[in-house]
């Protein structure tokens, strides 16, 4: 049999598996099977001892590890390597998106949403001093906000001349609940505050929502929501560096909060990461920072650093109980027995 045969036969026989996923659920063994079917005609083989991701942080204890090309990696570098993210394409249509929207001349280019964070600010900076763009910043206060990014947000608003509301909302049920489970509430608090600024906009007229977040929706920066809506991640069309970010924030009137962990706006954070780590002891953050390492946002002493265990101030947890949060604080306790 020549090769052109043999090749037709193996087409015949991927075009047949293909239609059965498509026409049939498949279990849970054969889903496994079919991505260990593609994985290995990539050229990525199984490895079965331990091993550290020569790309990320994970090891064999965090995700599955994978031999390709005389390496090891993860399960998911060697998927960025399968669908390899092209950064330059994705600011096109990311920048493309925005200067559409500018051209409708409306009152408002897009809605930003904008926490007083690190992050939305520097989005906010990027809109106006590079895009030229005219933005109206809302931020979704959840009842757990810190006074300073608050008054970032005022301060940075009036700075930049831009209007700004707030939407106050009262997420205390769903923390406590998070929180009692020993889970992350970052990825479905973010939902719903995307969910208010979703619905914002319907009642807006405004057809793009823009955040500070810097990691794609896969392969694009862009994601369409439901009724025309598009959802836009700028800080994916700029890769910049953590101290390239701090640079933008020392010349604005902008003031970083000491609030346990990474966070510059959410009280949360802090307590729901130790809470997390006395289960677990590991970060819910580390699937996060490991992209940005893949994506050559952060290095990995930079990663490791960022996850250790933070410490709240004392401060931190009464005001978290003060707004209705379940928190243990002993030394609190232990100090009005005194």
């Amino acid at each position: 049999m020549d090769d052109a045969t043999q090749n037709n036969k193996d087409n015949i026989k991927k075009d047949k598996l293909n239609k059965i996923d498509k026409k049939y659920k498949l279990s849970t063994e054969l889903k496994f099977a079919k991505k260990t079917r593609e994985l290995e005609e990539f050229g990525a083989i199984p490895y079965n001892k331990y091993a550290e991701c020569e790309l990320c942080i994970h090891t064999s204890e965090t995700r599955p590890m994978y031999e390709y090309n005389g390496k090891k990696f993860c399960i998911e570098c060697i998927n960025a390597l399968r669908f390899p993210r092209n950064f330059e394409k994705m600011s096109e249509e990311l920048f493309n998106h925005l200067r559409v929207q500018k051209q409708k001349n409306n009152k408002y280019d897009c809605i930003l949403g904008f926490s007083g964070g690190k992050d939305s600010v520097v989005a906010l900076y990027l809109l106006v001093n590079d895009l030229k763009l005219k933005p109206l910043c809302v931020t979704v206060d959840n009842g757990y906000m810190a006074d300073e990014a608050m008054e970032n947000c005022k301060n940075i608003a009036k700075y930049f001349k831009v209007d700004w509301l707030v939407l106050n909302r009262d997420y205390t049920k769903f923390f406590n609940k998070m929180i009692e489970r020993g889970e992350s509430p970052c990825r479905i608090c973010s939902d719903m505050n995307m969910h208010e600024l979703w619905h914002f906009a319907r009642q807006t007229n405004i057809t793009t929502i823009v955040t500070g977040h810097e990691l794609p929706f896969g392969t694009t920066a862009l994601r369409n929501m439901k009724k025309d809506i598009t959802l836009v991640r700028l800080l994916v069309g700029y890769k910049l560096s953590e101290k390239e970010r701090y640079e933008i924030l020392d010349n604005l009137p902008w003031n970083k909060p000491d609030l346990g962990g990474y966070t510059t706006n959410c009280l949360v954070l802090g307590y729901a990461l130790q809470e997390f780590y006395k289960r677990r002891n590991i970060s819910f953050e580390y699937d996060r920072v490991s992209a940005m390492i893949r994506y050559g946002l952060m290095t990995k002493e930079e990663a490791l650093s960022s996850l250790e265990c933070p410490e709240v101030p004392l401060e931190v947890l009464k005001e978290l109980k003060n707004r209705g949060l379940n928190v243990k604080i002993e030394k609190v306790e232990k100090s009005n027995n005194i």
